[in-house]
């Protein structure tokens, strides 16, 4: 159905330009071909984000009602955590098509964060979403963004922060580090957390702690076919948080407190807490870090 869409209006698109050249042929034809072209090409992104999101909200439903997790169809609770981009940006904040579990023994959560912009005043708004995948944590830690080198200059900037090296070079390669207080991050940035970063799963997305959780974002809406890949990441990396940091900023009073968004119950039954199941009963092998630790002496701390 997308494709036919797009191949529809892509067909209009040309047929109004080819027409205007053949009618006028002159500058002035150009203007408008590329204003309709403008026009059009955000009316098909709308009709394309709105096929795709009735999609992924049919598809998380059912995937949590498959595996004993909380489904909403939209919340909007994250923004008061949250004040980094994806977040605090635009207009009509929220999230949408939120599933909330355990995996792994901790607290995670997916959603399309979702928000509205306008290039001016009188333009019509344009949806943006971009995916968040999160692991809650017991206590909320100073912001720390891992992203790759890749990431367009444009979004480096919005998220500010010093860069930081580290001693692993091909971690420097592949990674940009991004905090206010560089011994922070390098205490956070220790060999075990290297080496879980340099994974192959990791690849490609960017990764923050931030608000009582660790969580990645990717641009667009993503289906639930990847999640497994991404809740592992998540609760790793998690787990590789040293426990001397947990230690010190619990002492410091950052520790969440109970009833709080970060650390209310989620709906599931008991067997959900087994690491490696994505509460289905069915043993997944998907979700055991790399080192096999299971909980990690963090956890302990709680």
């Amino acid at each position: 159905m997308i494709r036919h869409l797009h191949g529809r209006w892509t067909g209009i698109v040309i047929a109004m330009i080819a027409g205007g050249v053949i009618l006028v042929g002159d500058a002035a034809t150009w203007v408008l071909a590329l204003a309709a072209l403008a026009v059009v090409g955000g009316a098909t992104w709308s009709i394309y984000d709105a096929v795709r999101a009735r999609h992924l909200h049919d598809e998380y439903q059912e995937f949590a009602e498959a595996h004993g997790w909380e489904y909403l169809a939209r919340a909007f609770e994250y923004d008061s955590r949250f004040a980094s981009f994806p977040f605090a940006e635009g207009t009509s904040r929220r999230q949408e098509a939120v599933v909330r579990g355990t995996f792994n023994g901790q607290r995670c959560a997916t959603f399309a964060q979702v928000f509205e912009v306008r290039p001016d005043r009188d333009s019509p708004p344009t949806v943006q979403a971009y995916q968040v995948t999160l692991a809650e944590l017991p206590i909320a830690l100073p912001r720390l963004d891992i992203v790759p080198q890749n990431l367009p200059a444009t979004v480096a900037t919005l998220l500010g922060g010093r860069d930081i090296d580290v001693e692993s070079h091909e971690f420097n390669r592949r990674w940009r580090v991004l905090c206010d207080d560089a011994r922070y991050g390098h205490a956070v940035i220790d060999p075990r957390m290297i080496e879980r970063l340099l994974a192959a799963d990791v690849e490609g997305l960017a990764v923050r702690i931030e608000g009582g959780a660790v969580y990645v974002w990717q641009t667009g809406r993503q289906g639930a076919e990847g999640l497994a890949r991404r809740l592992n990441v998540v609760s790793g990396i998690a787990r590789r948080i040293p426990a001397h940091v947990i230690r010190e900023y619990t002492e410091r009073g950052h520790h969440v407190r109970r009833g709080d968004a970060a650390t209310r119950p989620l709906t599931g039954p008991a067997w959900a807490l087994e690491p490696g199941a994505l509460t289905s009963r069915r043993y997944t092998g998907i979700g055991i870090d790399a080192d096999g630790d299971g909980i990690e002496d963090w956890q302990q701390l709680r």
